[in-house]
């Protein structure tokens, strides 16, 4: 859900800023595409309209409709994430039903990973190997060889299988409920390809990180319960702390109140691992590892629909989305939390991608 005030707040005083430096495909001559910054942005839902911004962190310059420049085709409906493993990027494409697999140095086509249901996220474990999550109730987990773009077996997880995480040999799967309600990890073995063990956590986990300590950090947006269109019955999101050697709960932190219509779905991590960030109702957060307390107001006061921490500089994009019917805007913070600039992208940014 959407914070109506917040989005007035963040279009009056932050878009007036906006940098709209734009070059044409194929100049970066050296390298192509795979040095810079990638936003997937959804589209407007069934109009098959969604897009990828390069975006270049050193001169700011951006170019929109990447994919459909390069190729001469819209790249689909509801682009939801991409992942990026040596010169291949995966672009996950949800009501198309589909994986877009590109090269880095051109953007071009590679081909397309087809017959899914309900595609979410992908995560190359080898040059070999991916894994992607898919399906809304009945989740799993589609094992992909990435040099042939192929689907060569199926893990059955948890419902509504999310992002996934990389832990020694073994794949964390969030289980985020999808339509339903989950509490689960999913643990598979990458060797075998076979589920080890099922966690217990909190209610819908969403997104996964590791910290210094080897720490596994859960953000789960709490239960949620429909009756009709009349919210029956809602648990607080939280954060969870957990052990990934033996599965653990270590700590429970609340991050959000019940009734606030606000269940978060972006977690992210500093460089060095030693603080985490977090989208809840009030903004961005941003809490040091061994805080037990959450911090009590946001770094950034304004709503955002996703969210990325550049490595080099620490540097805090925020994905803004105003609306699905225009486009949205990339809008970039020094790790103080003090405004640098904005730049239009496409509609509905959700995720940002560092190479």
């Amino acid at each position: 859900m959407k914070k109506i005030s917040l989005i007035l707040s963040l279009m009056t005083s932050v878009f007036v800023f906006i940098s709209c430096n734009k070059e044409n495909p194929g100049e970066d001559t050296k390298s192509g595409y795979k040095h810079g910054a990638f936003i997937t942005n959804e589209g407007a839902f069934g109009n098959s309209n969604g897009s990828v911004s390069y975006f270049k962190p050193d001169s700011a310059k951006i170019i929109n409709h990447l994919f459909e420049l390069v190729n001469g085709r819209p790249l689909g409906d509801v682009v939801q994430s991409m992942s990026v493993y040596d010169d291949k990027a995966f672009i996950v494409v949800n009501n198309s039903q589909k994986v877009e697999v590109v090269d880095l140095s051109t953007f071009e086509s590679l081909g397309v990973i087809e017959g899914l249901e309900y595609p979410r996220y992908f995560l190359a474990v080898s040059d070999q190997k991916g894994y992607l999550t898919d399906g809304n109730l009945a989740g799993k987990v589609l094992v992909i060889n990435t040099e042939t773009i192929q689907i060569t077996d199926t893990i059955l997880c948890g419902m509504g299988p999310e992002h996934l995480l990389l832990y020694k040999k073994f794949l964390l799967v969030a289980n985020s409920g999808g339509w339903g309600n989950d509490s689960t990890i999913t643990v598979i073995d990458t060797k075998s390809d076979e589920v080890t063990a099922t966690w217990q956590t909190g209610f819908n986990p969403t997104d996964l990180c590791l910290d210094e300590n080897d720490n596994l950090w859960v953000l789960c947006k709490g239960k949620v319960v429909w009756d009709g269109w009349t919210l029956a019955e809602e648990t607080q999101s939280s954060l969870v702390l957990m052990d990934p050697d033996k599965g653990e709960v270590m700590q429970t932190l609340a991050i959000g109140m019940t009734g606030d219509f606000y269940w978060p779905q972006s977690l992210g991590m500093t460089d060095d691992q030693s603080a985490v960030y977090f989208l809840e109702s009030g903004g961005l957060y941003r809490m040091d590892i061994d805080q037990d307390v959450v911090p009590s107001s946001p770094l950034i006061a304004n709503y955002f629909y996703g969210f990325g921490i550049e490595p080099e500089t620490g540097s805090i994009y925020g994905m803004a989305c105003p609306s699905f019917t225009a486009n949205g805007y990339l809008v970039r913070y020094q790790s103080d939390g003090s405004f640098i600039d904005s730049t239009e992208v496409g509609i509905g940014p959700n995720r940002i991608v560092f190479n």
